[in-house]
């Protein structure tokens, strides 16, 4: 049967002239690797202000329906009976909060909401884990906690690194402001910077004091620590997901080595702690600029940390003159 999604406008001019391709290939990771349905035909339309993707699909469709809520883009969905006759599918966000512990923060080289949800979509249908009671993820290099934030309204344990001091306390700061505004019950915990862990934040929430009291491990566990350290206990997780540095330099390392760092370097000195970090089979989801490092490149990095690609088509598009951003997907191999 045919169905149609509708696409939401997007005013942001990074997504303005690619977000049916984008939109197109992450709905092709999910026919595939979660529905099944591989090699599936999508074709994207425009037709006046609006655009969107038709696609044929014959198995349940409830499944189906469940997967398009999730989507980044989508609008509205539709079964196609006719050229003249579109049946409405109820679509359900299903999320655990509202979306505005995504969107409220606002800063200087903020990730990409919608990219950051497609990516932790694209990770979740390639994951092969087979860990469907712990869906947890870890961002390396989480910022300010774009990715942990869609985590948590997926109702995903989340961990992220990041060696920006500042950013993690505003970060803590805002999570408890957004959870008090609320009036939502939740555990802050704040560790003091010596602690020998790195550990810098815990944070657990619930809808009820009921939810919060079963809850027996923190939603978010934040630490200070850089990407590729080794003195971090962070346990295995289903998903690695991040959006990695678009310059050309990155401190990778530590707060003490200032040495400049390449986006190819970084990228080594990372996976390599990877495979102690996430379970077989599971999956890691990247972006980055091909304009710092090519496709190819960051292929063959990940297969000699032990990474097999995924194949995806149709995720690179401009940002700008310096920065065209492709997402990178693979499963950590049995070979390891």
């Amino acid at each position: 049967m045919k169905f149609r999604i509708y696409l939401e406008t997007d005013l942001n001019r990074v997504f303005t002239k690619s977000l049916g391709a984008i939109a197109a290939a992450e709905l092709d990771v999910i026919l595939t690797h979660r529905l099944g349905t591989p090699e599936t035909k999508i074709s994207q339309v425009d037709e006046g202000r609006t655009s969107y993707l038709d696609f044929d699909f014959d198995g349940e469709r409830e499944p189906l329906v469940e997967q398009l809520g999730r989507l980044s883009a989508t609008a509205a969905a539709f079964a196609v009976h006719s050229t003249s006759s579109l049946e409405p599918l109820p679509l359900r966000e299903q999320l655990a909060f509202g979306t505005e512990v995504v969107t409220a923060q606002r800063y200087k080289g903020k990730t990409s909401e919608r990219l950051t949800r497609l990516m932790l979509n694209v990770a979740s249908a390639a994951d092969a884990s087979k860990a469907a009671d712990d869906r947890s993820v870890l961002d390396p290099m989480c910022g300010r906690g774009t990715t942990l934030n869609w985590a948590l309204l997926y109702g995903a344990r989340a961990t992220g690194l990041d060696v920006d001091r500042r950013a993690l306390d505003d970060y803590a700061t805002f999570l408890e402001q957004w959870a008090k505004s609320n009036r939502y019950p939740h555990k802050m915990q704040r560790y003091k910077k010596q602690n020998s862990e790195c550990r810098h934040f815990d944070f657990t929430v619930a809808v009820d004091r009921a939810g919060l009291s079963g809850k027996t491990v923190p939603d978010i566990r934040a630490f200070n620590a850089p990407a590729d350290s080794g003195a971090v206990a962070v346990g295995r997780h289903a998903m690695i997901v991040s959006d990695l540095p678009y310059g050309i330099q990155h401190q990778a390392r530590s707060d003490g080595n200032r040495t400049p760092t390449s986006v190819g370097d970084l990228v080594e000195n990372v996976a390599a702690r990877w495979p102690s970090q996430i379970r077989t089979g599971g999956s890691v989801a990247l972006s980055w600029n091909t304009k710092t490092l090519r496709a190819s490149d960051m292929a063959a990095l990940l297969d000699r940390a032990g990474f097999d690609a995924v194949a995806t088509r149709g995720f690179e598009h401009q940002v700008d003159r310096t920065i065209s951003r492709d997402v990178f997907l693979a499963n950590r191999s049995n070979r390891i």
